[in-house]
């Protein structure tokens, strides 16, 4: 049951992160995530099979990332980075938004009204559940994005406050820094640090 409650979370949590990631891209004149493909609301364009392996194991992934240019901004220092923090932004806003719809409108409602069914009661129970696990991968994805390791957005985000000497220098470790990246995953060391972030922000939304 665990594995379907994670679903929702697991699939769309990244599918927002890249889709606000392609349309602000498209927004400032970047013509590369249209021409890719990735302005169509198609949410298997987004979808990338590792990551939502690691979203459902370890409850922390990536989508498929969306190219794009900093070639075509007027202000590529500035676009770039509306372009990587607006999709830590909007994962946050939809976390938010999902915890307040649920928990201040529509959860005590339908608990109300499915008191006399235990079918519907156990219904609620399990969407309760599937809430709580979307809105904490929606806050979780947000916060592990602003890793600087590609294909996070901290990595591209980092490269703005660094010498291009350590730009470069970033690129040419960046296989073995994404191979540490995902030990730290699978080993749970990485959480040790995401995780209490997002709980603590969970907290003060849920």
């Amino acid at each position: 049951m665990d594995f379907f409650l994670l679903l929702p979370g697991a699939f769309f949590a990244p599918i927002i992160h890249e889709w606000v990631k392609a349309r602000v891209s498209a927004t400032l004149g970047d013509p590369v995530p249209r021409n890719s493909g990735f302005l169509r609301w198609n949410p298997l364009k987004y979808f990338e099979p590792i990551g939502f392996f690691f979203m459902m194991m370890f409850h922390v992934g990536w989508g498929r990332p969306v190219p794009t240019s900093p070639l075509y901004y007027k202000d590529r220092r500035m676009g770039t980075i509306l372009v990587h923090t607006a999709p830590i932004l909007a994962n946050l806003l939809v976390g938010m938004l999902a915890a307040f719809l649920w928990t201040a409108i529509l959860r005590d409602a339908l608990f109300a009204r499915a008191g006399a069914s235990e079918w519907g009661m156990r219904t609620l129970v399990y969407t309760n559940r599937a809430m709580h696990r979307f809105v904490q991968m929606n806050i979780g994805l947000a916060v592990f994005s602003l890793i600087p390791v590609f294909p996070m957005g901290g990595s591209k985000l980092l490269q703005l406050f660094v010498s291009p000497e350590t730009s470069m220098r970033l690129n040419h470790y960046e296989k073995p820094m994404q191979i540490i990246l995902i030990l730290m995953l699978i080993f749970g060391m990485l959480q040790m640090l995401i995780f209490p972030i997002r709980d603590f922000i969970f907290g003060l939304v849920w």
